[in-house]
C-alpha cells in the first residue's frame, strides 16, 4: 500500500507547454502503469492546452467552478462533488470559469499525455452558456 499525505508534498506553478493563466498543481501518487492522481488549482480563465491521455482521465471537482470541453464538443461546467471522464485520447482542456477559481483531482489513466496547442479565448469561451 502506498500513501501520499498531504503535509509531504508542494505545490509547483504549472509551466506555459501545458498551461495559460495561473495554475498550481501537484502530483501524488503513481501506479506501477502510471496511472497517476493529481491535486490542480487553476485561477479564473486559466486553463489547459489542448491535451489528450492514452489511458483517458477522470476529473472530481473539488471546489469553484471550472470549464471542461473536448474538441467539437460542447463544454461542461465541473462543480464539487462533480465527475467527468474523459476517454483515451479525447483531445480536451480544463480550467476556471472566467468569474471563479478551480481545484480538482485528475485521476490521468497510465502513459504520458500529448500536450498540444494553446485553447484560444474563443475555443475557451465556445459551447458554454
Amino acid at each position: 500500500m502506498d500513501r501520499a499525505r498531504a503535509s509531504d508534498g508542494a505545490f509547483e506553478r504549472g509551466d506555459e507547454a501545458r498551461f495559460t493563466g495561473e495554475v498550481w498543481l501537484r502530483s501524488m501518487l503513481a501506479a506501477d502503469d502510471a496511472t497517476n492522481i493529481g491535486v490542480v488549482h487553476f485561477s479564473p480563465t486559466a486553463r489547459t492546452r489542448w491535451h489528450r491521455h492514452p489511458g483517458g482521465q477522470f476529473l472530481y471537482g473539488v471546489s469553484g467552478r471550472g470549464r471542461v470541453r473536448s474538441r467539437g464538443e460542447a463544454g461542461h461546467v465541473l462543480e464539487p462533488g462533480d465527475v467527468i471522464h474523459v476517454g483515451p485520447d479525447e483531445w480536451h482542456f480544463h480550467g476556471g470559469t472566467p468569474d471563479s477559481p478551480l481545484v480538482h483531482l485528475a485521476v490521468n489513466g497510465g502513459g504520458a499525455p500529448e500536450w498540444g496547442e494553446p485553447v484560444a479565448d474563443g475555443d475557451y469561451d465556445e459551447g458554454f452558456d
